[in-house]
């Protein structure tokens, strides 16, 4: 144990320290809610989902599936794992923010019990990829955790170029919920907003909590992370094309945080008899 508390105060130099972005991380909650309620003003929760669907069309079905699939909680615990060596406490902050952004998730949704498209609309007028949900709409789950990782992520670099791309990702994430019909794009809104609130908070808590975070907690994250990524190979998503990317995205985790343990002597090494 004693090496993981040493792994664990070595990384607090290469956690990266407060930066402009976590502000911006709330501007853009505020301005995400704002254009979510703009939607549901103009014509309602169905605002925009037959222009977004249509537009959907310049990426097959497939891609849509395994976009929607990267928004799964299950699916970003498991890629946590590939930055669990060298940044330790994002797992911390990973968990704070999975904390808030479940508050903010399951707070919202059984309260508003907003209808989904397929609880709403025929079934041959919109496209429809993968498991028909027909209730609790808002705030989007998927899109919030994309939203939550990607603010998360936007804190271990500096580079601009780098940052605007993580958002692109993350905003292809929530279009993806709406291109396999089970979201609206104010969902898709919402749930950005909650996301990137609970990235802030989560960053925010972490840097004030940091000395809280010791070796012991960190295993016992790593334990929970490689659970994940074991669960996560037996799991589509509801998606009929993802298993090979689980099995894959799991199989990358799991190697990588055990090269990374084990390299550095944190865990024993696998070797042969002879």
């Amino acid at each position: 144990m004693n090496k993981f508390n040493q792994h664990v105060a070595s990384a607090c130099k290469t956690w990266p320290t407060a930066q402009n972005s976590d502000k911006l991380l709330l501007w853009a909650a505020v301005l995400a809610f704002f254009l979510g309620t703009v939607l549901l003003l103009a014509n309602g929760l169905q605002t925009g989902f037959h222009s977004a669907q249509f537009l959907s069309l310049i990426l097959p079905p497939i891609a849509w599936e395994h976009l929607s699939f990267m928004g799964d909680t299950l699916v970003v615990l498991t890629l946590a794992l590939l930055f669990a060596y060298r940044y330790p406490h994002l797992l911390f902050a990973l968990l704070i923010t999975a904390i808030v952004g479940t508050l903010i998730t399951h707070g919202i949704k059984p309260w508003l019990a907003t209808p989904r498209p397929p609880g709403v609309l025929d079934p041959g007028s919109f496209q429809l990829i993968g498991s028909s949900i027909s209730r609790k709409s808002m705030p989007s789950g998927h899109t919030l955790t994309a939203f939550a990782a990607a603010g998360l992520l936007i804190r271990l670099t500096t580079n601009k170029a780098i940052q605007f791309l993580i958002l692109i990702a993350a905003c292809f994430i929530g279009w993806s919920r709406v291109a396999v019909g089970v979201h609206w794009p104010a969902d898709v809104c919402m749930g950005a907003a909650g996301g990137l609130l609970s990235a802030w908070a989560g960053l925010q808590l972490c840097d004030r909590w940091q000395r809280f975070f010791s070796g012991r907690f960190y295993l016992i994250l790593l334990i929970i992370h490689a659970g994940c990524a074991i669960t996560l190979i037996n799991y589509d998503g509801g998606f009929p094309h993802t298993w090979l990317f689980a099995v894959t995205a799991s199989a990358i985790s799991l190697a990588s945080i055990f090269h990374q343990l084990s390299r550095h002597g944190l865990i024993p090494r696998l070797s042969r008899k002879e």
